[in-house]
């Protein structure tokens, strides 16, 4: 069974190569491009000829146009900041060996401040990230796309080092919760102004004292704090829009 992996990227000089060193060992790598303006391309040659353009249509629409370009039985998707764990390298290579499934979902472990977060419910977080070619393709949402499919979960994870630090975790942050906001605006969801208020309490309380963020230490609970806030803004947002 021949595995490959699919890649999008824009800008990601600073995490390109340590997720292409942990897939170094697929079949076939493919990386797709929107117009990066570092040096993600250089980096991209050192390990894979299968580079592509595509003008950004939107998370799901470019991974789908990713894994359009495999030749593989098997397709794994990671994002440019994510990494494969030796671990999990071993376990999927040994479970494509004999495949139980068509589908397989993955931890996605959180990296927050040099730490891999399993409290404040960050951890579990199963994606499905390895399925076979041509049987399954991403939600072509613009955020939160995923793959809808029954699947097999894979007991070790891929981390996810998505914040080099707190100015570039606020500049993702005003992105996204844009983004999320559009989206429930645009499937007509409505709420109302106390809602953002709520939402920001009750995420607090499921963070902090149902799931534990102090047991992860300073990241864990500044990640939580910050989370929290993330739930009142996308919503707060979202109240925006109605106006």
């Amino acid at each position: 069974m021949s595995l490959g992996c699919a890649i999008i990227t824009y800008n990601e000089e600073k995490n390109l190569e340590r997720a292409l060193k942990s897939v170094s060992f697929c079949d076939e790598i493919v990386v797709v491009d929107s117009g990066s303006t570092d040096g993600t391309l250089q980096i991209a040659r050192r390990y894979t000829d299968k580079i592509y353009y595509n003008r950004w249509p939107g998370f799901g629409r470019q991974k789908n146009f990713a894994i359009g370009k495999l030749t593989t039985d098997w397709v794994l998707n990671i994002d440019a900041d994510e990494v494969v764990s030796d671990e999990l390298k071993n376990e999927m290579l040994s479970e494509l060996k004999n495949p139980k499934a068509e589908a397989y979902a993955i931890n996605i472990q959180l990296v927050f401040m040099g730490k891999p977060l399993r409290f404040g419910g960050t951890y579990p977080d199963y994606h499905i990230r390895l399925f076979k070619r041509g049987h399954f393709s991403f939600r072509e949402d613009s955020v939160h796309e995923g793959v809808d499919a029954k699947a097999k979960k894979l007991k070790n994870p891929i981390y996810h080092y998505s914040y080099e630090n707190l100015e570039e975790y606020f500049s993702k942050f005003n992105r996204y919760t844009t983004l999320i906001a559009q989206k429930h605006y645009s499937e007509g969801k409505r709420v109302g102004k106390l809602f953002p208020f709520v939402r920001f309490g009750f995420e607090l309380f499921k963070r902090f004292v149902l799931k534990a963020a102090f047991l992860d230490g300073y990241p864990g609970i500044l990640y939580a704090m910050l989370s929290s806030f993330y739930t009142f803004v996308k919503y707060a947002k979202l109240v925006e829009l109605e106006k």
